[in-house]
């Protein structure tokens, strides 16, 4: 495939990509919430380059967060591995999905033509980080935030459970967090994102996770689901190497101490910085909405 690199958008997206990294490393994400959404309104990649890229970027920037994270001793991964198996099935029908609606062709509105693709899942990324941005400010004002009080999906009572000593919580349905793992695998193959923005919420409100536990938890499966829906996405035609290594050049360093703030700083600090980090993302997609059917 042609790359979408150029000299003059070169330093743009190395900048991009540090950028990306540190965020990934500092909130345990991929990035790809705010990747894919910036790739598509300012850089103009195609919206399937720029959800297939993103995931092949997270597996560099996700590998080197969750060294760090390891090595801060921060992350459950019993959490992790009950995440996978359905993170990986996910994955795929999030792919296919895509590839269904990018056949769906365009739609006009206000005289303004655009593809389906670009319109659904652009509306579908604002609707989820409005919802994050303001999950994360109202933590950010909580008094006790390192304190851990079970969410409700902690009390579920379904199937076997477990413990995730780390947290610590104990009788924590696996059921449920398989199914969250399934969740989570169709948003990845679907809008290119390694699923941490959505899993971030629901370990910190729906579990009770401390923030630097919950930074830590889910990396592992951001890498295993972002090589597995980088593959899929290969498969179609949607991945550009040229422009995921040029992602990774910064990000992979700048994901280091991105973990290493989320060790340091104070957790209301970066919980209102992760509400304005989404912003900016929701931001980049109300311009490129707005470009595409503004008068």
């Amino acid at each position: 495939m042609h790359t979408t690199v150029s000299l003059a958008t070169l330093p743009g997206l190395v900048l991009l990509g540090i950028a990306v990294g540190f965020i990934a490393g500092a909130f345990g994400v991929g990035g790809g919430f705010l990747l894919t959404p910036l790739l598509v309104a300012v850089f103009r990649v195609p919206l399937g380059v720029a959800i297939g890229t993103s995931l092949c970027q997270i597996i560099g920037t996700a590998t080197a967060s969750l060294l760090r994270h390891q090595k801060l001793k921060q992350g459950e991964l019993r959490f992790d591995l009950l995440l996978l198996p359905g993170g990986i099935l996910g994955v795929e029908g999030g792919a296919r999905l895509l590839e269904a609606l990018q056949r769906r062709g365009d739609v006009t509105l206000f005289g303004h033509t655009a593809p389906v693709a670009n319109l659904l899942l652009e509306s579908l990324y604002g609707a989820t980080l409005i919802g994050v941005a303001a999950l994360y400010w109202r933590r950010s004002k909580h008094a006790q935030l390192d304190g851990v009080r079970p969410g409700p999906l902690a009390r579920l009572r379904f199937g076997p459970s477990t413990s995730l000593p780390a947290v610590p919580l104990d009788h924590v349905s696996t059921i449920v967090i398989a199914y969250l793992g399934l969740a989570l695998g169709v948003l990845s193959g679907l809008l290119g994102i390694g699923g941490g923005i959505a899993l971030m919420p629901v370990m910190l409100y729906g579990y009770g996770f401390p923030f630097r536990q919950a930074a830590g938890t889910g990396v592992l499966v951001l890498v295993v689901t972002s090589l597995v829906g980088t593959l899929s996405h290969a498969l179609r035609g949607n991945v550009d190497l040229g422009l995921a290594l040029v992602l990774m050049t910064g990000s992979t360093v700048s994901a280091q101490f991105g973990a290493l703030a989320a060790k340091r700083w104070p957790e209301r600090a970066l919980t209102r910085l992760n509400a304005l980090v989404v912003l900016a993302a929701l931001a980049a997609i109300a311009w490129d909405l707005g470009r595409r059917f503004g008068g």
